[in-house]
């Protein structure tokens, strides 16, 4: 049995407070990657993907509108809908891909390398957010998975989805960055989202909205109330 298994196991018999290789570090950033050149594509200030994908949404925006035959309102209806799916996107590879426990060693490194860091350093302001490079790439298989299952609807729903995920990576980099806001319910979501870290990383796993956790079941306990106050200044 894997260490990143029996400290779950551990953690939800509610021996430990915290999975050793989920628990925030004191630092708030550290060098990750002993290679220079790969060291430096892990890392990228908040600002470059969120204009990266504002600009590649315009793009296939403008492409849309001058050389798809869509109506206007096929193009409204369908970024709306790309929209509101990253949402639940967001929430099954947050929950599924980065916090599914497993004995296999080489998806526990994947995890590492993809998520488990951010738990050790969640406030590093460069790595709040995919870099470039790889989230092109995943952008790119995203965009053919769509196009393969919608074809030219996929030019419509394709940006909608990139402003859900730029919607979410700006909520995520505030949420790590900024003390909560008085605005009730981004407070409720700015707070949602520290109880995952501080408090119980197997519940809330929305970060741009709590809609998911509601409807499968993985809210905070009432009992992790008092453990978010303590936190939500963090």
């Amino acid at each position: 049995m894997s260490k990143n298994v029996e400290q779950y196991l551990e953690f939800k018999k509610g021996k430990t407070r915290m999975p050793e290789h989920l628990k925030a570090r004191k630092e708030e950033s550290a060098k990750l990657y002993e290679n220079k050149f790969i060291e430096f594509l892990s890392r990228a200030p908040f600002g470059v993907p969120h204009i990266m994908w504002v600009i590649v949404a315009m793009i296939f925006y403008w492409y849309t509108i001058t050389r798809v035959e869509l109506s206007i309102a096929n193009i409204v209806a369908f970024s709306v809908i790309g929209f509101f799916s990253w949402t639940f996107m967001e929430y099954i590879i947050h929950r599924f891909v980065y916090h599914t426990e497993t004995n296999s060693e080489e998806y526990t490194q994947f995890q590492e390398s993809l998520h488990s860091k951010h738990h050790h350093y969640p406030k590093d302001p460069e790595r709040l957010a995919m870099p470039p490079i790889p989230g092109l790439l995943l952008g790119s298989l995203f965009f053919g998975f769509f196009y393969l299952i919608m074809g030219i609807y996929a030019f419509a729903f394709f940006p909608g989805f990139i402003l859900g995920y730029d919607a979410y990576i700006t909520l995520h980099y505030y949420q790590h960055r900024i003390k909560s806001p008085k605005y009730k319910p981004w407070k409720k979501l700015w707070q949602h989202h520290k109880a995952h870290h501080y408090s119980n990383p197997y519940s809330a796993f929305g970060v741009s909205t709590r809609l998911w956790d509601y409807v499968f079941g993985t809210m905070p306990k009432a009992s992790n109330k008092k453990r978010q106050v303590e936190v939500k200044a963090a």
